[in-house]
């Protein structure tokens, strides 16, 4: 939601001040500008001492000078023709690495509309498990109507998230509509560890679902497979359906657990190509399905396809979104960071999905009218599920 929240902001920038912002660069002493000649450098410096001036003698609305050079490195980054890349500011990198770490700030709940003006309130997309909202009782699905006394029916969508986001230690008394019922919740906002999988048992097989292949994912996944495995499941669905990925060495090392020694993933950089492999200490070697979907990206790609080459996994959904390259993240010396793209990456086949996506061994679509409601659903009408229950039954007898 923060990011979200930031990108809307930067969109608005005039392309005047995104000039001067970049302009500004160069006074800045977080890049080093070898790569410019002296006339380059005496250009750039006549320029901002040109516009300043007009500014410092005309200008009569503020003008932060700070934000302005952060602003000025991610319009710089952004010109890259890279999707992926991105320039975290001091306290972004902090959070990002937070989240990565599994740590949250929060409530734990992800919202979604698709109106700037919400008409009935903003839904809650998934409650985050281990978090205060769970811990209070919030469900998917719930529509919130209120916040701290202030409606969301026909309220600005980055007004009702800049209410919802605060400090650890703060409250939020928030009045939910569930079915047509009104009901009141008061949230302290906490740090948590996200729960990244759950698991449970369907007749006699395990059924796992990975939310995000962030660190904390590995652990919480070797613990689901132990405790799965003590009680005496025959196969197992993996669902990675709406996951968007997370860490290499976490799915590398999740897939690990499932396959024999084997070429997982072949790493293609701008120089050399090496190759991951796993250490045939795995924890399972029943049969395995993957759910997969549109929303499907990245390390969720990895790990399906990964599966699918070593063990002849089916792939049990829709076509997922088709992200077959790798970001690396470099710290700078403020604080700050820069990440793009580095690598290229496939799996044992060969097959390179970028752009493309991996298609399923079964294609299967929901009964929802919006995908908004995923989370919502009842197990009755998940047909993907369902399928995925049939077709590993009938591996497993």
């Amino acid at each position: 939601m923060k990011n979200s929240k930031r990108n809307i902001i930067i969109a608005v920038i005039s392309t005047f001040i995104c000039t001067v912002f970049l302009f500004l660069l160069a006074s800045c002493s977080f890049f080093n500008f070898r790569f410019l000649n002296n006339s380059e450098l005496a250009s750039i410096d006549d320029k901002l001492s040109e516009i300043n001036a007009y500014i410092d003698k005309y200008g009569i609305m503020p003008f932060d000078k700070e934000k302005a050079l952060s602003n000025a490195v991610f319009f710089y980054v952004a010109s890259m023709e890279d999707p992926y890349c991105s320039y975290m500011n001091a306290k972004e990198y902090s959070d990002y690495l937070d989240e990565l770490s599994g740590s949250f700030t929060g409530i734990g709940i992800n919202v979604i509309t698709k109106e700037e003006i919400m008409k009935n309130g903003l839904l809650v997309y998934r409650v985050i498990g281990n978090s205060p909202a769970e811990a209070a009782g919030l469900k998917n699905g719930d529509i919130i109507i209120e916040a701290n006394g202030t409606s969301f029916i026909d309220f600005a969508y980055e007004d009702a998230i800049d209410i919802l986001l605060d400090e650890i230690g703060t409250s939020v008394d928030l009045v939910v509509d569930r079915a047509g019922e009104k009901l009141s919740f008061h949230i302290v906002r906490q740090n948590f560890t996200k729960k990244l999988v759950d698991y449970e048992i369907i007749g006699n097989l395990g059924y796992v679902i990975i939310y995000q292949f962030e660190s904390a994912a590995l652990v919480q996944f070797e613990e689901a497979l132990n405790s799965l495995e003590k009680a005496g499941v025959k196969g197992y669905i993996f669902d990675v359906r709406n996951n968007p990925g997370g860490e290499l060495n976490t799915v590398k090392n999740m897939v690990d657990m499932l396959v024999p020694k084997d070429e997982i993933v072949v790493l293609q950089y701008k120089e050399y190509e090496s190759s991951m492999y796993s250490s045939d200490n795995r924890i399972t070697n029943k049969p395995y399905a993957v759910l997969i979907n549109g929303e499907s990206a990245s390390a969720s790609e990895l790990f399906s396809s990964a599966l699918r080459d070593i063990c002849g996994t089916k792939l049990i959904g829709e076509q997922s979104y088709g992200k077959g390259v790798g970001q690396t993240t470099f710290s700078l010396s403020d604080g700050s960071a820069l990440k793009f793209t580095t690598f290229r990456y496939v799996t044992k086949s060969r097959y390179n999905y970028d752009g493309i996506g991996l298609q399923p061994d079964y294609i299967v679509s929901l009964p929802l009218a919006d995908n908004m409601y995923f989370y919502c659903m009842s197990r009755e009408d998940d047909t993907q599920l369902t399928k995925a229950i049939q077709v590993l039954g009938e591996a497993v007898e």
